[in-house]
């Protein structure tokens, strides 16, 4: 009895290790951004339709997979696979060349690894250029009383001085009392004496006649002359200094290669070998593939080196690919047959070589 008691405590302590191996997870995606519903046998998985879709704890090591695409215009895809348990597998849905979805399996991890993959990285937010300030230089005004006879004004615009000088003058006429000009008008009409005195002012013309029959009229007349004088204030022409000729830089060249040239200088050996350990650490062969063209986007190759890269990728369509995004960044394209021993089917070199053709 006690023996029995401990065989069932241990099979209930290798109970969870054991279920837990029994089972495996399954991550499809698009490769045209094609959303997508997945069922497995028969149990929905997602909720909402989407172009990537994990499905976890899969217990049938040939499951029944149903591809509904939220394009009603794409048919369904229905295939059945084998996927021995303990594992999680990644399967990509794309087109053959006959213009028909398939599922092709990409790469195979640990259980678990899809769920503590690195969460996108927040896209920076958009720059925006500072205004620029446009400062108004100061208007300084400066009156100064010239005389009684005239007014100075000093006005600086922009860095440049103007002058304006308002003299009144006064025409000479008869003095009078009050001031202005004083017209004396006498006449006589059939023995009748006028004595006139007419004062004109800005105000109008005073007629004043006396007791005896005097009128006086007195006009005031002023006369405003206005002279401007600017003075400008030279402004430094800055000296721009003859340009320095610029040095064309050499052109590299491979020791014993005398062919076209598709870039500048490859990677050195020890540069390239880091770069393709990168690659070979990433557990999908997508995620390989997204490593391999970000080293190639600024870096050049040589066809050896392209070739050796194309070792890093477990499928035949993964390597030709690479193969076509690597020509344009590879020095000695002239050597590119090379690169043809790194794949296994005649179908995959006769692509190759139509794609180098139409570049």
């Amino acid at each position: 009895m006690k023996a029995f008691s401990t065989l069932v405590l241990a099979s209930a302590l290798l109970f969870p290790a054991w279920a837990s191996a029994q089972t495996a997870d399954l991550v499809f995606f698009t490769d045209d951004g094609a959303k997508f519903t997945l069922v497995v046998d028969g149990e929905v998985k997602n909720d909402a339709p989407a172009t990537r879709v994990v499905a976890t704890g899969i217990r049938n090591e040939t499951p029944m997979v149903i591809i509904r695409f939220e394009d009603g215009g794409i048919p369904q895809l229905r295939k059945s696979g084998y996927f021995p348990l303990g594992m999680e597998y990644t399967v990509m849905v794309t087109t053959n060349k006959k213009g028909e979805r398939v599922l092709r399996p990409t790469g195979e991890a640990a259980l678990g690894t899809a769920a503590k993959a690195e969460p996108a990285k927040p896209k920076p937010t958009e720059f925006v250029e500072d205004v620029p300030v446009v400062v108004v230089p100061a208007t300084t005004t400066v009156i100064t009383p010239a005389s009684t006879t005239g007014v100075t004004q000093t006005t600086t615009v922009g860095g440049v001085d103007q002058v304006t000088t308002v003299v009144v003058v006064e025409e000479e006429g008869f003095a009078s009392p009050n001031g202005g000009e004083n017209v004396n008008i006498s006449m006589g009409v059939n023995g009748v004496g006028f004595n006139m005195n007419v004062k004109v002012d800005d105000g109008g013309m005073n007629m004043n006649t006396g007791t005896t029959g005097t009128t006086s009229t007195s006009r005031t007349t002023t006369r405003t002359t206005t002279t401007t004088t600017t003075t400008a204030t030279p402004v430094p022409v800055p000296t721009t200094p003859a340009p320095t000729p610029v040095k064309e830089p050499e052109v590299y060249r491979m020791p014993g290669y005398s062919g076209p040239i598709g870039c500048g200088m490859p990677m050195s050996s020890t540069e390239f070998n880091d770069a393709k350990k990168s690659v070979e650490s990433k557990s999908f062969e997508d995620t390989r593939m997204t490593m391999a063209k970000q080293i190639a986007r600024d870096r050049c190759f040589s066809a050896d080196q392209v070739k050796n890269m194309l070792g890093a990728f477990s499928f035949e369509d993964t390597r030709l690919e690479f193969a076509k995004f690597a020509y344009d960044r590879t020095h000695d394209i002239g050597n590119y047959y090379k690169v043809n021993d790194a794949f296994t089917f005649e179908s995959s070199i006769e692509e190759l070589t139509k794609y180098i053709g139409s570049r």
